[in-house]
């Protein structure tokens, strides 16, 4: 139920009991899609952290937090003014600081990755907003209110039924009440009812009916009592009441919603990690084990058609015992078989070579025969060990359900069996790191050195550049094969990030970023490795990203 209109209506009462009276502080962002609103004179939090990215963008209470040193300050005309009450949207996930003395208003737009923060005037009008509004917000105060009760009546509840007998009892819940619903809650619903969540609505009988409304009327019920619940096992779950559904786990309850909302969000963060190392190992340790695997066939069949030494040592024998009888060069001779005197051998020869000569030559290749397949048997075992070695790591993985002990595995895995795989096994040198995210080829260079090469040999004209903007770093290119003008937002921010990770500045927490086609970028023949000018730069501020954590 996080971030469902429950919870941020849930979060809007909590505010609305703590915020009166307070008074805002400094407002800012040191973080691209994340604004931090000060409170000040308020005995529970001192600020509140409006997050707008994946994977979860979400409203936080900040109940010991201080004003980071990089930091850009934004909406300061609110900044000192007192918050009169908090309201929250009727059936949106809206909430609304009203500021007093006519100050205006504060509207929070919780839509996930979509939301904003706006600045409104006594008039609802628009000042200020956060992000770049879209459209400007039409508020209506009527839709807002902070003290009213969850409650459906039944007629009203028949009459969504009437009106779409087409849809499932799972998405009938959108229309009951709110139109951005609870999965976690239309499941609760529908398992207190005893309905399977696919049954449409036209063919529930009144008694099917009676049961859904009451189970409904129930469960809003529990609702209104402001009791938290954290579900941790098998996925973490955040509920405003008991789960029945949840029938083999146990909730850890909480009394405030402040707590619930801090314990979740660290849970979140926490399995969120160890499922996104769980999926980059066994992805590249499924390829490497593929590559064992597809090798290990390989050197089978390579010693199961590697030919005996026995024959041609047989044939060094014969043509040594009757070095006497041979004379002259020929290319093929017929003698007695050393094994049985009834048989004859025929031995093909290099008429080039004496008699003694080529018995030496058939010695030299019995031994290599042996060498070879006492190398190939050797090579079988390894591959064979790696094999067992990499799907014991593989059941390790699967197994593991704690970030810590996933992070010693992850330490523990040789390097060769976690690498980025970029084509066979032995190849030159290359200048860069590569990288294959959001199937997109990301290039890193190595040195200083290695800089050059990426971007003046390596890098085509219409690929784009990144560039840590003060202060040593990689240059790291994304290739462009569709020479597009630009990149998408999403793929900015994580090149960004891999270049302020691969840049003297990888430990600050927000780093500046250029970037720009690699046409514009250029160098005088006397300048150092690495130095470059460019033009028609853009500039974007990002976290550190290590990209082996984004694959």
């Amino acid at each position: 139920m996080f971030n469902s209109w429950f919870h941020i209506r849930s979060m809007a009462k909590y505010l609305n009991s703590v915020l009166p009276d307070a008074v805002t502080g400094s407002i800012y962002t040191h973080h691209k899609n994340e604004l931090v609103i000060g409170i000040e004179n308020c005995h529970d939090i001192n600020g509140l952290r409006l997050l707008f990215q994946n994977p979860l963008p979400c409203l936080q209470f900040e109940t010991n937090s201080h004003e980071p040193r990089h930091r850009v300050p934004l909406l300061k005309s609110i900044t000192g003014l007192q918050i009169a009450g908090v309201a929250w949207h009727r059936s949106d996930r809206e909430i609304l600081i009203s500021l007093k003395n006519g100050m205006g208003y504060l509207l929070l737009q919780l839509y996930g990755i979509n939301g904003n923060i706006f600045f409104l005037n006594q008039e609802l009008q628009l000042i200020e907003s956060f992000q770049k509004a879209r459209q400007v917000p039409v508020v209506n105060p009527d839709n807002f209110t902070n003290n009213d009760r969850l409650f459906l009546t039944e007629d009203s509840f028949r009459i969504v039924l009437e009106k779409h007998p087409d849809l499932t009892v799972e998405k009938i819940m959108a229309r009951m009440l709110v139109p951005v619903h609870s999965k976690i809650l239309a499941d609760e619903i529908s398992f207190r009812v005893g309905l399977p969540k696919k049954t449409l609505v036209i063919n529930l009988s009144d008694e099917n009916i009676r049961d859904f409304y009451r189970s409904y009327q129930v469960v809003l019920a529990e609702i209104d009592q402001n009791r938290n619940y954290i579900y941790e096992d098998p996925v973490p779950l955040f509920a405003l009441l008991t789960l029945q559904s949840q029938k083999t786990a146990t909730p850890k309850p909480f009394d405030t919603i402040i707590e619930a909302n801090q314990y979740y969000i660290s849970l979140f963060y926490r399995t969120d990690s160890l499922e996104q190392i769980r999926k980059q190992l066994s992805n590249r340790l499924t390829l490497a084990l593929q590559q064992q695997q597809r090798k290990f066939t390989k050197q089978k069949t390579d010693l199961s058609n590697l030919p005996t030494a026995n024959e041609y040592r047989e044939w060094a024998d014969t043509l040594l015992v009757n070095l006497y009888q041979i004379h002259g060069y020929a290319a093929e001779i017929e003698l007695a078989s050393l094994n049985n005197l009834d048989q004859r051998v025929r031995i093909p020869l290099n008429p080039k070579l004496s008699a003694a000569e080529n018995a030496n030559k058939y010695y030299e290749k019995s031994r290599q025969i042996e060498d070879s397949r006492t190398e190939l048997q050797h090579s079988l075992r390894n591959t064979e060990q790696s094999i067992q070695e990499i799907a014991g790591q593989l059941k390790a993985i699967e197994r593991c359900d704690d970030l810590k002990t996933m992070r010693q595995i992850q330490q523990q895995i040789p390097a060769r069996f976690v690498q980025q795989q970029t084509g066979p096994e032995s190849v030159e040198r290359q200048p860069y790191h590569r990288f294959l995210i959001n199937d997109r080829e990301i290039l890193v260079g190595k040195s200083a050195k290695d800089n050059d090469l990426l971007s003046f040999k390596h890098a085509r004209p219409e690929d784009f550049w990144f560039h840590a903007e003060h202060g040593p770093g990689s240059h790291v290119v994304v290739r462009n094969p569709n020479k597009q003008d630009s990149l998408p937002n999403e793929l900015i921010e994580i090149t960004a990030g891999i270049a302020a990770f691969y840049s003297k500045a990888k430990h600050s927490t927000i780093v500046p970023v250029i970037y720009t086609k690699r046409k514009y970028v250029w160098k005088r023949k006397d300048m150092p490795p690495g130095k470059v000018f460019t033009k028609f730069t853009k500039s974007v501020i990002v976290k550190p990203l290590d990209p082996r954590t984004a694959g």
